[in-house]
């Protein structure tokens, strides 16, 4: 004898439609910052946020390693690491951003001796003055500002090619990958979550 059964409103398309409220956040909605140290004496005119077409919001990883205890494991947490982070950026015709980013890298390990530059040698950590913070906002539809991921002690470590080519007119482009100390979400780059508590 079949049995009737109610349909879970898990199935519901109007449950679904109500809970999307804000109809879902954009990935072409946001803009890079870029700051440069103030040792680079070609940073650029332009602003990054109109030639930064391509990055990532960072992944959010912690280790972990088993305890064992009569032959049975334990899942302990281990420490936070942070992966490289990578930017694609028009190039334009007066190569501001790739210039600016090469001589960055040029003071960090010199093209001829490998050497660094003294104005970059006289702090280390998170005080290096080859260091920046670049800042990654994300937009609401309506053009607000919906949250920021802001990338502590960055700088550039790898550069990649821009392809020439006869038979092509698209526009210029590459790729920068970054290194950082460590990313934090919001507004407030410096301030960490158990800060926040106590204040």
């Amino acid at each position: 004898m079949a049995t009737n059964t109610t349909p879970s409103s898990d199935f519901a398309i109007s449950k679904f439609k109500t809970n999307l409220a804000q109809g879902g956040a954009r990935p072409s909605l946001f803009s890079v910052t870029l700051t440069y140290p103030s040792e680079i004496t070609n940073s650029p005119t332009k602003e990054s946020k109109f030639f930064v077409k391509g990055t990532t919001i960072p992944a959010s990883t912690i280790g972990s390693f088993d305890v064992f205890y009569n032959g049975k494991a334990i899942k302990v947490a281990g420490d936070r690491s942070f992966d490289t982070w990578e930017t694609t950026i028009i190039n334009d015709e007066d190569f501001g951003i790739r210039i600016a980013i090469e001589q960055w890298m040029d003071l960090i390990a010199e093209h001829k001796l490998n050497t660094r530059s003294n104005d970059f040698t006289t702090k280390e950590g998170e005080n290096s003055l080859y260091k920046r913070d670049i800042k990654v906002t994300q937009f609401k539809k309506n053009g607000e500002e919906a949250w920021h991921y802001h990338f502590i002690g960055a700088f550039p470590t790898a550069l990649s090619t821009i392809a020439l080519d006869w038979g092509t007119q698209e526009i210029e482009e590459y790729t920068c990958t970054w290194t950082y100390d460590r990313w934090m979400p919001g507004t407030a780059p410096h301030l960490l979550q158990s800060d926040s508590h106590n204040n």
